[in-house]
Parts: structure tokens; C-alpha cells; sequence
């Protein structure tokens, strides 16, 4: 059935462009699409599981944007181990998701993996005109859709590890933390409750002082905000302010307090004030998706991942980094929040349930 549908939708969107001029149906339109290697290369005596099948991801317009790097580095590397051609399609702007994924629906991918919340709506409506033709996946984001597994993060479990840091690098010199982040509201309230609870492990006397740029791309808000609470005693301010986050560094450079990034690794040997990222790990988080889908083990159900599948963790606690680590730390603070981890893992410590923001006192 599955493949009868895609068959007669290769159909309809081959008629269509040719009426339209002819455009190569291997181009979704309104973005770039990329096969690149394929299962052509895996071809030898030995058969592997996904010859002959279409991963593929679409996204923004990648860049050299690290959420989304990471990704295609995933899908190019589980391509190589299970032998399925990957295609990636960045999208111009919002308006092509929709006409992309239902390109790659009638091309006949066998899943197509949304990377990012601007594929969420495309992806609802589409899978459900086409609930059998392939499987579906959406990153960092969640619809109300049977059809579409979604992932989401436990980024408090993050956050915990960063608190942590926090209080150990400032180490008693003061007892007032920082955060800068984009917009107050749910999704950041995970952050913070893990931030805090992290940092009152070490430190029961914090307190802390939090405020938004309401922007995901404004440096200049970041750094007056920062340098603000600075002087309202912060010695260790995170930064979770996105494309802003840099100018938390650049006021941390100035000034002379501790701070910490989000996503991906943000330290650097230029700022010695940075020491520690937040990590959302989208490459192993594709490498889950793949290799659930050839374990055997997949169902569309939305799931939370953390610390314990690898997709949730901290620079020089979970991931090394090739950046020399802050001589504010030491081996045992470290492994002492390498043991937390372990917590983690086991249960011993669940981070599950965040209490809603009005019933939290800080």
C-alpha cells in the first residue's frame, strides 16, 4: 500500500512540474536538496538494512549553524553504517516546508525527519493526508499528531549540571546568580529550575536574578542586561540568550565574571571567562532516530530525551572539549558532578517533573 501511494504521488508531482516547465522532481522547491552519497557506494556482497530506502531531513537554511551541522553530519554518518541514501532540503523560508516535505513524500522517503519547530505544522498537515506513504519525525518541538514521532528534551537535566558548575567556580564569593535569556515563559522555565536547582546543590544561600531579551538575536540587550546584574553582585551569569549569547560574552570579558553557553560548546581559548556550555546534542539525536529505525524498536510515540540518551548534557562533564577547562574547577569538582550524571542515568536522581513557575520559590 505504501509504496502503491508513493508510486501514484511520484506520479502526480512528475505530471505537475512537467506542466510546470519541466523542473527536476528531485528538487523539492523553495529550497536546496542535497543527496548526498547514497546507498550506490554501499553496494558489495554484503547487504545492508537500509539499501534501497530515502532518509531525509529538512530544515532551515544551515549555514554554518551547529543545531543543524550536526544533524546532517548524523544522517551522512548513519548512511554510511545502514546504507540509505540521506537527502537534505533546506528551506528558503517557512512557506516551503510544506510544498518540500510533500515532494519528498511522492519521491518516496521512507521517513523524513523535520529539524526544528518551523516544521511542525508541515509536517501535521502532510502526514495526514499521507498517514501511510513514510514515517516522520520532528526535532526540538511538538504537534498533537499521532503520525509524527516528536522529540523533545529534558534541558533542565542540563541545566542542573550548569548550576552545579555555576556554584563551584564562583566558590562562596558570591551568593547572587545570573541568567540571560530570551523570553520568560515555559520553555525557558525548564533552564531555570534546572540552573537553580543545580546551583543551591552547592550553594543553599543563592539567589538569583533572571532577565529577557525577548530577541533571539540581540547581542547588545544581552550584554546591557548582563553587565546589570553584574553589578548586582553576579559572579557567574548563563547565557541563554541564543545569537545574543555572545554579548554575555563580550561583558563577561569586560568585566570579569563567570558565564556559560547554551546548545553547543561555546568555550573558547580567546575568553577564559566562559566555562561551560549547555549541550542539545541534535547529532546524536538523529543518531537515535536512524538507528531506532533500523533497530526494530520504532514507534511514532513523542518521547523526552536527556542525559541518559545522550542527547542532554554539559562541556567538560558529559563532552570533552578541545578548549583548555576553566582553573576554576578541579578534577574532584568535576567528577563530582560526573557522579550526579551517573544519578541521572540510574534514576537515582529524576528531573522528570518540573513544578509549574508560580508554585516554585526562589
Amino acid at each position: 500500500m505504501k509504496k502503491i501511494l508513493a508510486l501514484s504521488l511520484a506520479l502526480v508531482l512528475a505530471l505537475s512540474l512537467a506542466a510546470c516547465g519541466g523542473k527536476d522532481s528531485s528538487q523539492p522547491s523553495g529550497g536546496d536538496a542535497q543527496p548526498s552519497g547514497g546507498s550506490d557506494s554501499q553496494q558489495g556482497a554484503d547487504s545492508l538494512p537500509g539499501e534501497g530506502m530515502r532518509i531525509a531531513l529538512v530544515c532551515d537554511k544551515i549555514g554554518v549553524n551547529p543545531f543543524l551541522t550536526e544533524m546532517v553530519r548524523a544522517l551522512d554518518e548513519t548512511a554510511a553504517e545502514y546504507g540509505f541514501t540521506q537527502v537534505v532540503v533546506e528551506c528558503a523560508d517557512n512557506a516551503a516546508y510544506e510544498d518540500n516535505i510533500r515532494a519528498l513524500v511522492a519521491e518516496g522517503c521512507d521517513l523524513i525527519i523535520g529539524g526544528g519547530w518551523a516544521a511542525g505544522d508541515p509536517l501535521d498537515k502532510v502526514s495526514r493526508e499521507f498517514p501511510e506513504a513514510c514515517s516522520y519525525a520532528l526535532i526540538d518541538s511538538e504537534i498533537d499528531n499521532e503520525l509524527v514521532k516528536c522529540i523533545s528534551y529534558r534541558e533542565q537535566e542540563g541545566a542542573f549540571l550548569i548550576g552545579k558548575l555555576a556554584a563551584y567556580t564562583v566558590d562562596g564569593e558570591s551568593h547572587v546568580y545570573g541568567g540571560v535569556h530570551c523570553n520568560e515563559g515555559p520553555g525557558s522555565w525548564k533552564y531555570r529550575y534546572g540552573y537553580m536547582e543545580g546551583v543551591k546543590s552547592i550553594d543553599p544561600e543563592a539567589t538569583f536574578v533572571f532577565n529577557y531579551t525577548n530577541s533571539y538575536s540581540d547581542p547588545a540587550k544581552a550584554k546591557e542586561l548582563a553587565i546589570q546584574q553584574f553589578e548586582q553582585g553576579c559572579k557567574f551569569i548563563n547565557g541563554a540568550a541564543a545569537a545574543g549569547d555572545s554579548g554575555v560574552y563580550e561583558a563577561a570579558m569586560e568585566k570579569g565574571f563567570y558565564t556559560s553557553g547554551q546548545d553547543v560548546d561555546e568555550t573558547s581559548a580567546d575568553n577564559p571567562y566562559i566555562v561551560s556550555s549547555q549541550l542539545k546534542d541534535t547529532y546524536q539525536t538523529v543518531k537515535n532516530l536512524v538507528d531506532e529505525f533500523f533497530g526494530g524498536s520504532w514507534t511514532p510515540d513523542n518521547t523526552a530525551w536527556g542525559v541518559s540518551e545522550g542527547t542532554i548534557g554539559a562541556v567538560n562533564v558529559t563532552h570533552d572539549s578541545p578548549n583548555p577547562r576553566s582553573d576554576r574547577l578541579t578534577d574532584e569538582e568535576i567528577a563530582d558532578i560526573q557522579a550526579v550524571v551517573e544519578q541521572m542515568k540510574s534514576g537515582a536522581l529524576d528531573m522528570t517533573d518540573v513544578p509549574a513557575e508560580e508554585d516554585y520559590s526562589f
